[in-house]
Protein backbone atom coordinates (compact mmCIF):
# COMPACT_ATOMS: atom_id res chain seq x y z
CA UNK A 1 0.00 0.00 0.00
CA UNK A 2 1.52 3.43 -0.89
CA UNK A 3 2.56 6.38 1.40
CA UNK A 4 -0.36 8.60 -0.35
CA UNK A 5 -3.18 6.21 0.64
CA UNK A 6 -1.94 6.12 3.82
CA UNK A 7 -1.18 9.61 4.38
CA UNK A 8 -4.93 10.51 3.11
CA UNK A 9 -6.75 7.85 4.77
CA UNK A 10 -4.79 9.36 8.12
CA UNK A 11 -6.38 12.55 7.33
CA UNK A 12 -9.25 11.28 6.65
CA UNK A 13 -9.23 9.74 9.88
CA UNK A 14 -8.42 12.88 11.66
CA UNK A 15 -10.70 15.21 9.94
CA UNK A 16 -13.81 13.08 11.04
CA UNK A 17 -12.30 13.37 14.61
CA UNK A 18 -12.09 17.13 14.86
CA UNK A 19 -15.80 17.00 13.19
CA UNK A 20 -16.60 16.14 16.66
CA UNK A 21 -14.13 18.06 18.64
CA UNK A 22 -14.29 21.09 17.06
CA UNK A 23 -17.61 22.15 18.16
CA UNK A 24 -16.69 20.46 21.86
CA UNK A 25 -14.50 23.10 22.22
CA UNK A 26 -16.26 26.47 20.33
CA UNK A 27 -19.04 25.42 22.90
CA UNK A 28 -16.23 24.95 26.08
CA UNK A 29 -14.94 28.79 24.92
CA UNK A 30 -18.51 30.25 24.55
CA UNK A 31 -19.28 28.98 28.40
CA UNK A 32 -15.93 30.37 29.63
CA UNK A 33 -15.36 33.85 27.94
CA UNK A 34 -19.30 34.49 28.97
CA UNK A 35 -19.22 37.86 31.43
CA UNK A 36 -19.88 35.75 35.65
CA UNK A 37 -21.64 38.47 37.79
CA UNK A 38 -20.58 38.52 41.21
CA UNK A 39 -24.09 36.50 42.64
CA UNK A 40 -25.15 35.91 46.46
CA UNK A 41 -27.77 34.16 45.32
CA UNK A 42 -28.61 31.24 42.85
CA UNK A 43 -31.80 32.69 40.37
CA UNK A 44 -34.44 33.25 42.64
CA UNK A 45 -37.05 30.96 41.97
CA UNK A 46 -34.57 27.80 40.62
CA UNK A 47 -34.99 24.81 42.42
CA UNK A 48 -31.67 22.87 42.72
CA UNK A 49 -32.71 20.40 39.84
CA UNK A 50 -32.84 23.77 38.11
CA UNK A 51 -28.99 24.66 38.77
CA UNK A 52 -28.19 21.04 38.19
CA UNK A 53 -29.76 20.79 34.69
CA UNK A 54 -28.28 24.56 33.80
CA UNK A 55 -25.30 24.09 35.06
CA UNK A 56 -23.89 20.49 33.51
CA UNK A 57 -26.36 20.62 30.46
CA UNK A 58 -26.56 17.13 29.04
CA UNK A 59 -23.44 16.28 31.81
CA UNK A 60 -26.05 16.11 34.64
CA UNK A 61 -26.53 13.24 37.12
CA UNK A 62 -29.43 13.65 38.46
CA UNK A 63 -29.40 10.46 40.43
CA UNK A 64 -28.33 12.01 43.37
CA UNK A 65 -30.65 15.22 43.38
CA UNK A 66 -32.81 13.79 46.11
CA UNK A 67 -31.11 15.40 49.12
CA UNK A 68 -30.68 18.40 47.72
CA UNK A 69 -34.54 18.41 46.90
CA UNK A 70 -35.33 17.45 50.89
CA UNK A 71 -33.36 20.63 51.90
CA UNK A 72 -34.79 23.08 49.43
CA UNK A 73 -38.37 21.83 49.92
CA UNK A 74 -37.94 22.18 54.24
CA UNK A 75 -36.42 25.45 53.87
CA UNK A 76 -39.28 26.67 51.95
CA UNK A 77 -41.80 24.86 54.21
CA UNK A 78 -43.31 22.03 52.18
CA UNK A 79 -41.58 19.79 55.11
CA UNK A 80 -39.90 18.93 58.13
CA UNK A 81 -37.36 16.61 58.57
CA UNK A 82 -36.52 14.24 61.47
CA UNK A 83 -33.74 11.77 62.74
CA UNK A 84 -34.63 8.07 63.14
CA UNK A 85 -32.71 5.54 63.80
CA UNK A 86 -34.39 2.54 62.64
CA UNK A 87 -36.01 4.19 59.65
CA UNK A 88 -33.66 6.75 57.93
CA UNK A 89 -34.51 10.45 58.00
CA UNK A 90 -38.40 10.83 58.75
CA UNK A 91 -39.82 13.34 55.96
CA UNK A 92 -43.32 14.65 57.07
CA UNK A 93 -45.13 17.17 55.08
CA UNK A 94 -46.57 19.90 56.13
CA UNK A 95 -48.11 21.67 53.10
CA UNK A 96 -48.97 20.44 49.67
CA UNK A 97 -46.17 21.35 46.50
CA UNK A 98 -46.66 24.84 45.25
CA UNK A 99 -44.78 26.85 42.63
CA UNK A 100 -42.14 29.59 44.15
CA UNK A 101 -43.30 33.23 43.73
CA UNK A 102 -40.04 34.25 41.92
CA UNK A 103 -40.61 33.39 38.06
CA UNK A 104 -36.73 34.44 37.66
CA UNK A 105 -35.14 31.03 37.61
CA UNK A 106 -38.42 29.04 37.33
CA UNK A 107 -39.09 26.48 34.64
CA UNK A 108 -42.17 24.40 34.14
CA UNK A 109 -40.70 21.37 33.03
CA UNK A 110 -38.63 21.06 35.84
CA UNK A 111 -41.23 22.01 38.10
CA UNK A 112 -43.38 18.62 36.96
CA UNK A 113 -40.70 16.60 37.53
CA UNK A 114 -40.04 18.08 41.24
CA UNK A 115 -44.27 18.03 41.67
CA UNK A 116 -44.23 14.30 40.27
CA UNK A 117 -41.97 13.57 42.82
CA UNK A 118 -43.08 14.91 46.05
CA UNK A 119 -46.32 12.99 45.23
CA UNK A 120 -44.62 9.85 45.32
CA UNK A 121 -43.07 10.02 48.42
CA UNK A 122 -46.82 11.51 49.45
CA UNK A 123 -49.29 10.41 47.52
CA UNK A 124 -53.02 10.30 48.54
CA UNK A 125 -53.46 11.12 52.05
CA UNK A 126 -50.13 9.74 53.24
CA UNK A 127 -48.04 12.80 55.55
CA UNK A 128 -44.81 10.99 56.76
CA UNK A 129 -41.99 9.34 54.54
CA UNK A 130 -38.94 7.52 55.69
CA UNK A 131 -36.06 6.92 53.80
CA UNK A 132 -34.86 3.93 55.00
CA UNK A 133 -37.67 1.84 54.53
CA UNK A 134 -39.38 3.03 51.41
CA UNK A 135 -40.93 0.65 49.54
CA UNK A 136 -39.38 -1.06 46.33
CA UNK A 137 -42.01 1.12 44.50
CA UNK A 138 -40.37 4.37 45.23
CA UNK A 139 -37.13 3.20 43.93
CA UNK A 140 -38.75 2.40 40.10
CA UNK A 141 -40.42 5.92 40.67
CA UNK A 142 -37.51 7.76 41.37
CA UNK A 143 -36.12 6.46 38.47
CA UNK A 144 -38.33 7.41 36.69
CA UNK A 145 -37.95 10.77 37.67
CA UNK A 146 -34.35 10.53 36.83
CA UNK A 147 -34.65 9.91 33.96
CA UNK A 148 -36.83 12.65 32.97
CA UNK A 149 -34.08 14.85 34.53
CA UNK A 150 -31.99 13.47 32.34
CA UNK A 151 -33.94 14.16 29.47
CA UNK A 152 -34.68 17.79 30.18
CA UNK A 153 -30.54 18.37 30.83
CA UNK A 154 -30.31 17.05 27.55
CA UNK A 155 -32.57 19.29 26.34
CA UNK A 156 -30.41 22.39 27.59
CA UNK A 157 -28.19 21.57 25.04
CA UNK A 158 -30.20 19.82 22.22
CA UNK A 159 -31.54 23.31 21.40
CA UNK A 160 -28.45 24.45 19.53
CA UNK A 161 -26.56 21.09 19.28
CA UNK A 162 -29.07 19.00 18.34
CA UNK A 163 -27.93 19.40 13.98
CA UNK A 164 -24.49 19.09 15.39
CA UNK A 165 -24.60 15.88 17.30
CA UNK A 166 -26.76 14.27 14.34
CA UNK A 167 -23.77 15.96 11.95
CA UNK A 168 -21.20 14.33 14.02
CA UNK A 169 -23.09 10.86 14.17
CA UNK A 170 -23.34 11.07 10.48
CA UNK A 171 -20.30 12.01 9.71
CA UNK A 172 -18.11 9.86 12.15
CA UNK A 173 -19.85 6.78 10.02
CA UNK A 174 -19.34 8.31 7.21
CA UNK A 175 -15.53 8.58 7.84
CA UNK A 176 -15.59 5.21 9.19
CA UNK A 177 -17.44 3.54 5.79
CA UNK A 178 -15.28 5.75 3.65
CA UNK A 179 -12.00 4.48 5.33
CA UNK A 180 -12.61 0.97 4.99
CA UNK A 181 -14.23 1.31 1.30
CA UNK A 182 -10.51 3.19 0.81
CA UNK A 183 -8.33 0.34 2.01
CA UNK A 184 -9.97 -2.51 0.18
CA UNK A 185 -10.05 -1.06 -2.60
CA UNK A 186 -6.32 -0.05 -2.46
CA UNK A 187 -5.63 -3.42 -1.22
CA UNK A 188 -8.19 -5.63 -3.23
CA UNK A 189 -8.61 -7.40 0.25
CA UNK A 190 -11.83 -9.58 -0.02
CA UNK A 191 -11.35 -10.32 3.81
CA UNK A 192 -12.14 -6.52 4.33
CA UNK A 193 -15.93 -7.54 4.22
CA UNK A 194 -15.82 -8.89 7.73
CA UNK A 195 -14.93 -4.81 9.07
CA UNK A 196 -19.28 -4.84 8.25
CA UNK A 197 -19.75 -6.29 11.39
CA UNK A 198 -18.09 -4.27 13.55
CA UNK A 199 -19.67 -1.37 12.12
CA UNK A 200 -23.37 -2.43 12.67
CA UNK A 201 -22.04 -3.02 16.31
CA UNK A 202 -21.59 0.34 16.62
CA UNK A 203 -24.58 1.64 14.50
CA UNK A 204 -27.30 -0.57 16.15
CA UNK A 205 -27.20 0.31 19.54
CA UNK A 206 -26.50 3.79 18.89
CA UNK A 207 -29.30 3.84 16.53
CA UNK A 208 -32.14 1.17 16.64
CA UNK A 209 -31.28 0.97 20.29
CA UNK A 210 -31.13 4.64 21.10
CA UNK A 211 -34.90 5.21 19.40
CA UNK A 212 -36.34 2.38 21.80
CA UNK A 213 -35.69 4.66 24.20
CA UNK A 214 -37.53 8.05 25.35
CA UNK A 215 -36.06 9.64 22.51
CA UNK A 216 -34.06 11.52 24.35
CA UNK A 217 -31.82 9.42 27.02
CA UNK A 218 -31.79 6.10 24.99
CA UNK A 219 -32.38 2.99 26.97
CA UNK A 220 -32.38 3.45 30.91
CA UNK A 221 -28.98 2.06 32.00
CA UNK A 222 -30.15 -1.54 34.20
CA UNK A 223 -32.57 -2.14 31.78
CA UNK A 224 -32.84 -5.99 30.63
CA UNK A 225 -32.80 -4.63 26.60
CA UNK A 226 -29.46 -2.85 27.39
CA UNK A 227 -28.21 -5.59 29.55
CA UNK A 228 -28.83 -8.21 27.01
CA UNK A 229 -28.19 -6.38 23.58
CA UNK A 230 -25.12 -4.24 24.15
CA UNK A 231 -22.79 -6.70 25.38
CA UNK A 232 -23.81 -9.19 22.38
CA UNK A 233 -23.09 -6.45 20.14
CA UNK A 234 -20.30 -5.28 21.46
CA UNK A 235 -18.64 -9.32 20.90
CA UNK A 236 -20.35 -9.24 17.37
CA UNK A 237 -17.91 -6.31 16.46
CA UNK A 238 -14.78 -6.94 18.56
CA UNK A 239 -14.52 -10.95 17.14
CA UNK A 240 -14.87 -9.63 13.64
CA UNK A 241 -12.64 -6.97 14.07
CA UNK A 242 -9.99 -8.53 16.12
CA UNK A 243 -10.20 -11.46 13.21
CA UNK A 244 -9.45 -8.90 10.44
CA UNK A 245 -7.25 -7.34 12.20
CA UNK A 246 -5.12 -10.39 12.47
CA UNK A 247 -4.97 -10.62 8.92
CA UNK A 248 -4.70 -7.36 7.93
CA UNK A 249 -0.96 -6.36 6.75
CA UNK A 250 0.24 -3.90 9.46
CA UNK A 251 -0.11 -0.73 7.89
CA UNK A 252 -4.10 -1.56 7.35
CA UNK A 253 -5.09 -3.19 10.65
CA UNK A 254 -3.12 0.18 12.33
CA UNK A 255 -5.58 2.55 9.94
CA UNK A 256 -9.03 -0.04 10.56
CA UNK A 257 -8.00 -0.12 14.27
CA UNK A 258 -7.86 3.93 14.31
CA UNK A 259 -10.53 4.83 11.96
CA UNK A 260 -12.81 2.16 14.53
CA UNK A 261 -11.16 3.76 17.72
CA UNK A 262 -12.11 7.30 16.43
CA UNK A 263 -15.95 6.66 15.65
CA UNK A 264 -16.68 4.78 18.81
CA UNK A 265 -14.79 7.76 21.19
CA UNK A 266 -17.25 10.07 18.94
CA UNK A 267 -20.43 7.79 19.37
CA UNK A 268 -20.09 7.17 22.44
CA UNK A 269 -17.81 9.87 24.37
CA UNK A 270 -17.63 12.84 22.42
CA UNK A 271 -21.16 13.41 20.73
CA UNK A 272 -22.73 13.63 24.29
CA UNK A 273 -20.10 16.57 25.26
CA UNK A 274 -20.85 18.31 22.34
CA UNK A 275 -22.40 21.66 24.66
CA UNK A 276 -23.46 24.74 22.34
CA UNK A 277 -25.75 27.16 24.22
CA UNK A 278 -28.16 29.92 23.44
CA UNK A 279 -27.39 33.63 24.74
CA UNK A 280 -29.89 32.58 27.21
CA UNK A 281 -28.95 29.34 28.39
CA UNK A 282 -25.48 31.54 28.68
CA UNK A 283 -26.54 34.52 30.62
CA UNK A 284 -28.24 31.80 33.25
CA UNK A 285 -25.00 29.55 33.09
CA UNK A 286 -23.09 32.73 33.79
CA UNK A 287 -25.31 33.34 36.98
CA UNK A 288 -24.66 30.14 38.75
CA UNK A 289 -21.25 30.64 37.80
CA UNK A 290 -21.24 33.69 39.46
CA UNK A 291 -23.09 32.21 42.52
CA UNK A 292 -20.45 29.71 42.87
CA UNK A 293 -17.65 32.14 42.42
CA UNK A 294 -18.86 33.83 45.24
CA UNK A 295 -18.85 31.13 47.18
CA UNK A 296 -16.17 29.79 46.73
CA UNK A 297 -13.72 33.13 46.92
CA UNK A 298 -16.05 35.20 49.60
CA UNK A 299 -14.13 36.13 52.81
CA UNK A 300 -15.55 34.40 56.32
CA UNK A 301 -16.79 37.79 56.91
CA UNK A 302 -18.46 38.61 53.49
CA UNK A 303 -20.75 35.48 54.54
CA UNK A 304 -21.18 36.20 58.29
CA UNK A 305 -22.75 39.45 57.28
CA UNK A 306 -24.99 37.79 55.32
CA UNK A 307 -26.18 35.64 57.54
CA UNK A 308 -26.43 38.72 59.72
CA UNK A 309 -29.27 40.59 56.78
CA UNK A 310 -30.74 36.88 56.69
CA UNK A 311 -30.30 34.27 59.39
CA UNK A 312 -31.70 31.61 56.68
CA UNK A 313 -28.95 32.44 54.28
CA UNK A 314 -27.22 29.83 55.00
CA UNK A 315 -30.09 26.84 54.76
CA UNK A 316 -31.28 28.71 51.27
CA UNK A 317 -27.77 28.13 49.57
CA UNK A 318 -27.25 24.95 51.12
CA UNK A 319 -29.38 22.27 48.58
CA UNK A 320 -27.41 24.69 45.76
CA UNK A 321 -23.87 23.82 47.41
CA UNK A 322 -24.74 20.17 47.34
CA UNK A 323 -25.71 20.27 43.49
CA UNK A 324 -22.60 22.43 42.79
CA UNK A 325 -20.68 19.80 44.73
CA UNK A 326 -18.79 22.76 47.07
CA UNK A 327 -19.92 21.77 50.27
CA UNK A 328 -16.84 20.40 51.31
CA UNK A 329 -14.77 23.34 49.99
CA UNK A 330 -17.03 25.66 52.41
CA UNK A 331 -17.63 23.81 54.93
CA UNK A 332 -14.02 25.48 57.01
CA UNK A 333 -16.19 28.82 55.95
CA UNK A 334 -18.98 28.13 58.21
CA UNK A 335 -17.78 26.50 60.80
CA UNK A 336 -16.79 29.69 61.98
CA UNK A 337 -19.94 31.31 61.71
CA UNK A 338 -22.11 30.64 64.64
CA UNK A 339 -25.80 29.02 62.79
CA UNK A 340 -29.03 28.38 64.70
CA UNK A 341 -30.41 24.97 63.41
CA UNK A 342 -33.54 25.19 61.28
CA UNK A 343 -36.92 24.86 62.88
CA UNK A 344 -37.51 22.78 60.29
CA UNK A 345 -34.93 19.90 61.21
CA UNK A 346 -34.89 17.90 64.53
CA UNK A 347 -30.90 16.34 65.10
CA UNK A 348 -27.52 17.43 64.83
CA UNK A 349 -28.10 18.71 60.87
CA UNK A 350 -24.55 19.53 60.47
CA UNK A 351 -23.02 16.09 61.00
CA UNK A 352 -26.16 13.93 59.31
CA UNK A 353 -26.86 15.74 56.15
CA UNK A 354 -24.21 19.06 55.37
CA UNK A 355 -21.22 17.73 55.03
Amino acid sequence: MSVVIIVLVGLIIAAGFLFTLVPIIIGAVKKRRVVKPVEYFPPRGASPLDILINYYGANANPREIFNPLMLYWAERGFITIEEDCKRGLKLTKIKDFESPESQDGFDAATFKIEEQLFAVLFSGSKKVFYTLSALSGFESAYMKVTSECKSEAKSVTNKKSRGIKLASLLISFATLALVIIILGVATRENFMVICIFPFVAMAFPKGVLYSMGDGKDGLPKGSVTRFLFIPFFSMFGAVPLAAGVSVFPVPVAVLIVCAYAMCAVNVFILNDRIDIRTENQLKYYARICGFKKFLLLAEVEQIEKLVEEDPRYYFNVLPYCYVLKITGKLKPKFDRIALDGPAWYLGELRETLMF
